[in-house]
């Protein structure tokens, strides 16, 4: 991997848990500072494979985020998205996405390894929508509507 850039402050304070980095490959660190998230956050690039690797406290325990692209713009296929998943060493994703017509993919995974498995309840709430013939679920944000 080359050019090392890291953002690892959760509101301005250092975070003791790292977001995930490939383990293998020839993946390319890109800068993820010009993100502006608030949350300790790389990204990474193979190819034409895109993704953002973070920490997030979406339900209040913190949990891995890995958001896939395609060329930047476009939705990865399924095949792309379990591919990118090992390559982050970590098994108990859950697919999890709420755009509409979304380009990323984002998989969430609980840092504690005593809640994976757990499904979010949005699932349980909010309607899916299928596209591209079943290889793509999203929900409309409950808290948007």
């Amino acid at each position: 991997m080359t050019k090392k850039t890291l953002t690892d402050k959760l509101y301005g304070f250092e975070s003791i848990i790292k977001p995930l980095s490939p383990i293998k490959g020839d993946w390319i660190e890109i800068d993820a500072s010009r993100m502006g998230s608030p949350f300790p956050t790389r990204a990474f690039q193979h190819n034409h494979l895109c993704v953002i690797s973070a920490v997030e406290s979406p339900e209040g325990e913190p949990e891995y985020h890995i958001s896939i692209t395609k060329n930047e713009n476009a939705r990865c296929s399924s095949q792309d998205a379990k591919w990118v998943l090992c390559q982050f060493s970590k098994d108990g994703w859950e697919e999890d996405n709420h755009v509409p017509f979304g380009k990323a993919r984002h998989f969430w995974r609980p840092v504690a390894e005593n809640n994976v498995g757990i499904e979010c309840p949005c699932k349980e709430e909010e309607p899916a929508i299928v596209e591209d013939k079943g290889d793509y679920v999203w929900r409309p944000d409950s808290n948007a509507m």
